[in-house]
């Protein structure tokens, strides 16, 4: 017997398959979602009303089939600040992912906390009055963090403290619901957007290797819709080793980021940033960089294997520059994870992405519709009070 579903997640389902499948025919959508004809015709209904969804009339799949055609509305607006690649990004989109505003500041690594300050402000006050302008009302704002914690009352990757900037944009937005996350959950959450409605398997491990390095534990939002960050670029592999930018050495990120790889290795970040399997191709490395390489690789194997040693999950995805190298410098990754994994590697589905770099701020975009679908669409008290009497019938 399937288990109890609140209204709250009924909704969810619905709205996050036609988020992943880009728009659904019924007898589809309630084949996933594991609801009735009836049941189906009724939150569809309650969706339209709310100008949740559209639906239209297309070819049906097969003859005879259905020709009615749901999306998520193209009316409906989400925003971002999303803080990545030595920027501030800003935007307004639509729920179906149509970027209706996007601008963007600078703000170098090791900036000071006043300028950094003065940024974000400058961001917010664009941002402000693009919606007053436009005429806006968002139904989410996501702000993106490198290095984000709630915990964390200073942020070890840029001077800012996070508590002091929610509530300046709380105050300039006092009605929109907010949502603070570390980039990384940016990045997994656009990563597993891309990738649609098929992927099978299970959960996943998701690192991302860039100008920064961290992780996420996905577990496939189609159906549970949980993306946790998992430090993986400040674990410490030799305490003796480079400085790394949050303050420590030997992490992993002092090895791996594009920032220490490009030097090492004869290239300018922004090269080795933007570089794809073309570029890759034609790399003349010396022995001695290819040596380097290869063991900066490793590192990141190891680093890898070390995260999956407390977890069970055995799929993982590397995303970033690595995903260009081709397979003999993959089997470097695979190496560094055989050396630190009980067990060995074998037993690793491990997958290499393209760095989907320049996404922002479609990324945090997607981060701030994932948030609002994930709650159902609804206001961030109802959807407490949804699940609270859920919580109290299944008891």
């Amino acid at each position: 017997m399937r288990e109890p579903r609140s209204r709250r997640e009924t909704r969810s389902a619905v709205l996050r398959y036609l988020w992943c499948s880009g728009g659904s025919f019924r007898p589809a959508l309630a084949d996933h979602v594991g609801l009735t004809d009836a049941s189906i015709s009724r939150i569809v209904a309650e969706l339209k009303s709310e100008r949740l969804i559209d639906e239209s009339k297309r070819t049906a799949p097969y003859q005879g089939g259905p020709s009615s055609f749901l999306t998520l509305s193209n009316d409906l607006y989400v925003g971002t600040i999303e803080f990545s690649g030595s920027r501030v990004h800003i935007g307004v989109g639509s729920l179906t992912g149509e970027i209706r505003f996007s601008e963007w500041l600078d703000l170098p690594d090791g900036a000071e906390p006043e300028t950094v300050r003065s940024t974000y402000r400058r961001a917010l006050h664009q941002l402000t009055d693009h919606l007053h302008r436009a005429g806006i009302r968002l139904c989410q704002l996501a702000v993106s963090i490198p290095g984000y914690h709630e915990d964390l009352r200073a942020n070890p990757i840029i001077a800012l403290d996070p508590a002091e900037l929610l509530r300046e944009i709380q105050a300039a937005l006092p009605s929109v619901p907010l949502l603070a996350a570390n980039s990384i959950v940016t990045r997994a959450v656009a990563h597993r957007l891309k990738l649609g409605v098929d992927l099978a398997g299970g959960p996943y491990f998701y690192t991302f290797v860039g100008h920064g390095v961290a992780a996420a534990l996905v577990d496939d939002f189609a159906s549970s819709g949980e993306v946790a960050a998992c430090e993986i670029g400040h674990m410490v592999l030799d305490p003796r080793g480079p400085r790394c930018r949050c303050g420590h050495s030997g992490c992993l990120e002092a090895y791996v980021s594009t920032a220490a790889v490009a030097p090492a290795i004869g290239l300018r970040e922004q090269d080795l940033l933007a570089m794809d399997e073309w570029q890759a191709g034609r790399l003349k490395l010396s022995t001695r960089a290819q040596a380097d390489l290869t063991a900066r690789l490793a590192r990141l194997g190891h680093a890898i294997g070390n995260a999956l040693n407390l977890t069970p999950i055995r799929r993982v995805v590397v995303a970033g520059w690595p995903a260009e190298l081709g397979e003999k410098m993959h089997a470097s990754v695979v190496g560094g994870i055989e050396a630190s994994l009980f067990g060995g590697a074998a037993a690793v589905n491990l997958t290499f992405a393209n760095a989907e770099l320049g996404r922002e701020p479609a990324a945090g975009l997607a981060l701030a519709t994932h948030a609002y679908l994930q709650r159902g669409a609804m206001r961030p008290a109802e959807a407490a009070e949804n699940r609270a009497a859920h919580h109290l019938i299944e008891r």
